[in-house]
């Protein structure tokens, strides 16, 4: 848990601070998690000619007028599941208070914090294995949308 927040930290994300890793013990949760974010809600809206001015200039842009990123947060949650054997997940959630067309642009810091969480277990001996989810069902994992929406309030 520990390596994937500071990995996640890394790629920009910003720890919360809002007693997510309490609430789960106190509602009797095998799993430990974490909750980080990143973006801005206002600033993720472009309009139509910072749209059409930064799109268009073949150099980059100052910081200032670059496209900020919509709300993203992501869980990083782990429970023991056998003798040695442990479950990491990591999923982001998307917002629907940013801007629409660029929902998923955390993506690729999400899949960069990754590749690094994976190079260092396989630096300590660890084994991995992947997947790839499009969602996660209500069965309790902190990084699913319900325990996400009534216990974070992430819309």
């Amino acid at each position: 848990m520990r390596i994937a927040a500071e990995f996640l930290t890394e790629e920009g994300f910003e720890a919360r601070s809002d007693g997510f890793a309490d609430s789960l013990r106190e509602r009797g949760s095998e799993w430990t998690a974490t909750a980080l974010e990143i973006g801005d809600e206002k600033r993720s809206h472009r309009s139509w000619w910072r749209g059409l001015l930064t799109d268009e200039l073949p150099f980059p842009m100052p910081h200032a007028l670059q496209h900020v990123l919509p709300p993203t947060l992501v869980v990083a949650a782990a429970r023991p599941v056998a003798a040695g054997v442990a479950e990491l997940v990591v999923f982001p959630h998307t917002s629907a208070r940013g801007d629409a067309t660029h929902a998923r642009a955390a993506a690729p810091r999400v899949a960069a914090a990754l590749e690094q969480i994976t190079a260092a277990a396989g630096a300590e001996g660890a084994m991995l294995s992947h997947e790839s989810l499009r969602g996660i069902a209500d069965d309790g994992s902190p990084a699913s949308q319900a325990v996400v929406r009534d216990v974070l309030g992430w819309r």
